[in-house]
This record gives structure tokens, C-alpha cells and sequence, in this order.
């Protein structure tokens, strides 16, 4: 397993705009900016958006083949990653090589924008093992600023600068298959106006879902 790399605390004061450097962190309320320019250095604050508030954390029922799935939630091909053995067979990144279970059902989640999707364990329960779950946003603040607060919502958050070049995410613990609590670990990042949720079931290898982003990235 590779070494993670150096934590960051969390908080909204890591944000650092094109041409700025941040200052003190700054409370939900917003991040404080402080710019540098030939004219001199001034320090301004900007508002956090107050319109998203993560969805409560929540465990995935599991689907057997078969099974009748819930309202937004079709069989069909992630358009994001494949999921490898036993499902999707292929020498390139995949879900089963990367959340480490073989995947059997394949799901994408429809109500979303971008659509989400969802990877079920071959062999009963048949639980999920992972899913992504991306939502787009009006500005990129509103993007990095949901990632904060989705991360906040769980616990154990490891903030990771430039996980991909230009890109921050952030490991957390969170619910996702039911018999874990609340120790499943998920990851979440902001690229441009696009927050995207990685979870899996993984309550020991923290690494796994960061693992997933980093394949996906480029997608978003």
C-alpha cells in the first residue's frame, strides 16, 4: 500500500485562488484571501454559500442480481470507471482492483447531474462496495466549499493538497454498508465547479477510495 502523503488541516482556509495565497483560516462563515499584487497586499473575505448542507450519511441496501432497484437507479455501464473482475474484466484502473472486491452488479444512478454510479460485491449479500456521486455547482467556491462541509459531516478528515496536480481532496470516515457504522472510509474532491463523492466499504484502507478518485479525475 503506498504511504500516505503529508495531512492538511481541514478547514476552509486551505482554499488558494489563482494568483492568491490563504491567510489564517477562516470558520464555516467563509475564507479569508489574502492578495498579493504589485499595487500592495490586501486581505478581503469571501462568503461561504449557504445553500448545501451534505445529505445525511447513509448505509446502501444491498442488490442481488436481479433485484429491483430503487426509483433513479438503472443497470447500466459507469460511464466513469469500469468495474473490473467480475463484472467488467480489464488490465486498466478499475473498481475491484482499487476497492479491492470483485464487483458483480453495475449501476448509475440517473437523478443526478452528472449521473452517479454504483458498484455491488459479486457474491451475497451482495452488498455495495463503492459508488460515485458527483454534484455540479454554480462557481468553483461553492464546489470547494461543499467538499469541505461533506468532509466535516464525517470524521477522521485527512485533507490532501494536489492528490492529482491542481486538484484537493479530502479522506473521511462515513456510513455506507450498514454493519461498519461509521467507519467506512469515502473520499471527496473539487474540481472546478464539480464536487465529487467517492465511497467504499473499506473500514482499515483508507487509501482505496483516493485511489478510485485519482482514476476518475479527469472525467470531471
Amino acid at each position: 500500500m503506498r504511504t500516505a502523503g503529508s495531512l492538511v488541516a481541514i478547514g476552509l482556509g486551505v482554499l488558494a485562488l489563482a494568483g492568491c495565497t490563504s491567510s489564517r483560516p477562516a470558520g464555516p462563515a467563509g475564507t479569508t484571501i489574502t492578495r498579493t499584487t504589485i499595487a500592495g497586499t490586501h486581505t478581503h473575505h469571501i462568503k461561504a454559500p449557504k445553500n448545501y448542507t451534505p445529505p445525511p450519511a447513509t448505509t446502501i441496501a444491498p442488490q442481488p442480481a436481479g433485484s429491483k432497484l430503487p426509483k433513479g437507479e438503472v443497470d447500466r455501464r459507469c460511464p466513469y470507471l469500469k468495474g473490473g473482475l467480475d463484472s467488467e474484466p480489464t488490465n486498466r484502473p478499475n473498481v475491484a482492483d482499487l476497492e479491492g472486491d470483485r464487483v458483480g452488479r453495475i449501476t448509475v444512478l440517473t437523478r443526478m447531474h452528472p449521473v452517479g454510479c454504483r458498484f455491488y460485491f459479486s457474491y451475497s449479500p451482495n452488498e455495495a462496495v463503492a459508488d460515485i456521486l458527483p454534484v455540479r455547482f454554480r462557481t468553483k467556491l461553492d464546489a470547494f466549499d461543499a467538499m469541505v462541509r461533506t468532509a466535516r459531516a464525517g470524521r477522521q478528515a485527512e485533507t490532501y493538497k494536489n492528490f492529482v496536480k491542481g486538484v484537493t481532496g479530502i479522506r473521511y470516515q462515513t456510513k455506507f454498508y450498514g454493519p461498519d457504522g461509521n467507519r467506512d472510509w469515502a473520499f471527496v474532491f473539487a474540481k472546478g465547479k464539480t464536487m465529487v463523492v467517492v465511497h467504499t466499504q473499506q473500514t482499515n484502507a483508507s487509501l482505496n477510495a483516493q485511489a478510485i478518485a485519482e482514476a476518475i479525475v479527469h472525467k470531471f
